[in-house]
């Protein structure tokens, strides 16, 4: 088991920078600087961390920000949880932790970015915490980001976290929509298995009120296995999230079929989602 509270102290802050330095694979010095942390868990930021007994196994950081420069909200920077007790809840437990300290304050609003290739961040982001992205970035932390990021280009989906919306009430109390793929609303046709697949080819002209995007099972694993694969997700990705977004859709859910090798994962597109502070009725379909 393991518990989750505020960190206030100076060697709380240390150890967050040592478990970011070792989750992103950082060696140069890299990573989150314990003065600011301090900074901003004492004036309204949020420094969360996960213990399994006395050691941190896990931390959330994030600080006080501007919407689109109106609305006020909270910037979730950076969370890490250590590779022994990842796929244990402890990431989502984080979040609804995080959530729990901005209703509080009044705050209903929530963004971070992620890499949108990485599957097991985009379950939890879109499926798990009920988030939506709509805006694609290009390679905000150049393509040397950490032994992580290693060699591609540090694209990244902006999540939005509306706290009081339906979708995050839904999951809050264990309610999860599991979505089908439907190859029919498929923008990238792939082949092969495992860290073999790739796309073999992309429509940017699907006029349906879903769309689905198939991303790999562990691009990690690809990496490894081919660089130049790896890069071709990435660049033909991104061609078909910019395209679909500049037309009016958002990503909504992240679907699984099949296990194994054959398990594939595809984003939900939903065209003309919602996208505030207040519900409408299309969005308790999202």
């Amino acid at each position: 088991m393991f518990h989750i509270r505020d960190l206030t102290t100076y060697d709380e802050f240390l150890a967050v920078r040592a478990i970011q330095q070792q989750c992103w694979g950082f060696a140069a010095g890299e990573g989150l600087y314990p003065p600011m942390l301090n900074t901003a868990a004492h004036n309204g930021g949020t420094v969360l961390g996960a213990f399994d007994a006395d050691r941190m196994i896990g931390f959330l950081f994030g600080f006080l920000g501007l919407h689109h420069g109106k609305r006020l909200k909270l910037c979730s920077q950076t969370l890490g949880v250590l590779p022994d007790y990842r796929n244990r809840g402890v990431a989502e437990a984080l979040k609804w932790a995080q959530r729990d300290r901005m209703l509080a304050l009044g705050i209903d609003l929530i963004t971070w970015t992620y890499d949108p290739l990485e599957a097991p961040n985009a379950r939890l982001n879109l499926h798990t915490l009920g988030g939506i992205a709509y805006e694609y970035e290009r390679n905000i932390y150049g393509e040397n980001f950490g032994a992580l990021g290693q060699g591609l280009p540090s694209d990244r989906f902006l999540v939005e976290w509306w706290l009081n919306s339906e979708r995050a009430e839904r999951r809050a109390a264990g309610r999860e929509i599991e979505r089908q793929a439907d190859d029919s609303r498929v923008a990238n046709v792939c082949g092969g298995m495992g860290a073999e697949r790739h796309i073999e080819s992309v429509n940017l002209a699907l006029d349906v009120p879903e769309v689905q995007v198939e991303i790999p099972i562990d691009i990690q694993a690809i990496k490894q296995t081919s660089l130049s694969l790896a890069l071709d997700w990435r660049l033909a990705t991104r061609q078909i999230f910019e395209a679909y977004f500049q037309r009016g859709y958002c990503a909504v859910d992240l679907a699984r079929v099949g296990t194994g090798d054959a398990q594939q994962n595809f984003y939900i597109l939903k065209r003309n989602c919602y996208s505030g502070p207040v519900d409408s009725g299309d969005q308790s379909q999202v």
